[in-house]
């Protein structure tokens, strides 16, 4: 178990600037993929996750984040927060960004434009590992403290019942050489993500809501995630999504008022790690502090 914890530190600490962490719950906010979606709920939304990946591994991936966002009001323009902190092992990984979106109203639909940027703050502490050859400097030292850059775009544009989204987040390479970092912007490294979905109306206001998410990056291969949602009385979102070669997770988000919403995921891999682990976990909460704004009407977000 401790070697399989020096190897998640170890990868983790030589490439994580290409890592993005992956939300099971992006399909209920969106902001966590894409920063166009910055202000997209029309009111002031926070939200707070929790996810444990693997559970039951000892040092497998946890992320925490607090996501803030709203418009700007009498404005086209919206602003964000973003803070996150991952630990893989004994690595470390604490972010916080800053979001902006510009958004134009159509008769129907509305386009979206997003940047975000901000840093990194990153560690790893290999002394806390309990090895066997303790002559072992490189795992007896740890890493330096790493205060790296980073940014994202994207696009959004979405109408009453259908959305499409690209975005490449935190597209900036981050090299640690064993004794300082290298910053470098390479196309390769980027993780591209398009998406799109269609809201359909069912008898009873229920809503039937498939989307698809692709992720895309030189030299690896295509990874696409299947998304079915139902709502059933504007109140209960249940869906199941597949991502290819990865895991199968379930869905809930449970709306008790328009203002306040409770999200659990449930994920299973399908490769034989399955044996090992509980599943990875997900929670959230958020909250819309509601108000008008110019920019609000019926639409189908999707993320």
């Amino acid at each position: 178990m401790r070697k399989l914890i020096f190897i998640l530190s170890f990868l983790y600490s030589v490439a994580y600037a290409q890592y993005v962490p992956m939300q099971s719950q992006y399909l209920f906010n969106g902001v966590a993929l894409n920063p166009a979606a910055t202000g997209s709920e029309d009111a002031f939304s926070l939200v707070g996750s929790f996810r444990a990946q693997w559970l039951g591994f000892d040092g497998a991936p946890t992320t925490q984040s607090i996501t803030a966002h709203a418009p700007m009001k009498k404005q086209n323009s919206a602003l964000g927060v973003q803070f996150f902190a991952d630990q893989i092992g004994v690595s470390r990984n604490t972010g916080i960004f800053g979001s902006y979106a510009y958004r134009l109203r159509f008769k129907r639909s509305q386009l979206a434009f997003g940047i975000s940027g901000g840093i990194f703050m990153f560690k790893s502490y290999y002394s806390q590992l309990n090895v066997n050859d303790l002559d072992d400097g490189e795992i007896a030292v740890d890493s330096p403290l790493g205060v790296l850059p980073d940014a994202s775009f994207g696009i959004h544009f979405h109408g009453e019942k259908y959305f499409l989204s690209l975005s490449a987040p935190y597209f900036l390479s981050h090299d640690f050489d064993g004794s300082k970092f290298r910053i470098t912007n390479d196309f390769k490294n980027y993780n591209l993500m398009f998406g799109g979905g269609y809201e359909f109306h069912m008898a009873g206001g229920n809503k039937f809501k498939p989307s698809v998410l692709l992720k895309y990056r030189y030299n690896n291969p295509l990874q696409t995630d299947f998304n079915l949602v139902l709502t059933a009385n504007k109140v209960v979102d249940i869906g199941l999504s597949y991502r290819t070669d990865e895991a199968l997770i379930a869905l809930l988000e449970i709306r008790p008022t328009k203002q306040f919403s409770f999200m659990y995921s449930l994920g299973f891999p399908l490769s034989p790690l399955w044996r090992y682990t509980y599943g990875s976990h997900e929670f959230s909460l958020k909250y819309n502090f509601l108000y008008k704004s110019k920019m609000s009407g019926p639409r189908f977000l999707g993320w």
